[in-house]
């Protein structure tokens, strides 16, 4: 039983010196990679899932690690919440190309879908 107390320590040795490294100087929580492109998120999203993969990839995941996934976890929701906010622009332009076709708006459609185009191009890469 005494291995416990030993353990638990450790662990918030261990995990508190890793949240200590990573953040801010001013104190506030760790905010992960940003996304200011919906290439870049995708890129992060990527990059982040194929991190986490590979921690969890044997089946357990080791005290010291929990540290680096909780702040990876952050990336990840940054590329996500910029992937969304990028889906709902994409969604809209190519709604503006379905009706621009449907009334015979060639200027629409063509500016439209370029723009759609710019946009999904990005989740191609």
């Amino acid at each position: 039983m005494r291995l416990m107390p030993i353990s638990l320590a450790l662990l918030l040795t261990v995990a508190g010196g890793v949240a200590a490294h990573e953040m801010p100087a001013d104190g506030r929580h760790f905010s992960g990679k940003e996304a200011a492109t919906l290439e870049e998120a995708v890129r992060n999203l990527t990059e982040g899932n194929e991190q986490l993969a590979a921690y969890l990839e044997d089946g357990s995941v080791e005290a010291a690690d929990l540290a680096y996934i909780h702040e990876l976890t952050y990336t990840l929701e940054n590329a996500i919440a910029k992937m969304q906010e990028d889906l709902v622009t994409l969604a809209t332009t190519l709604e503006e190309v379905h009706l621009a076709s449907e009334r015979g708006e060639a200027d629409v459609v063509l500016e439209s879908g370029r723009a759609y185009l710019s946009i999904a191009d990005q989740l191609n890469r």
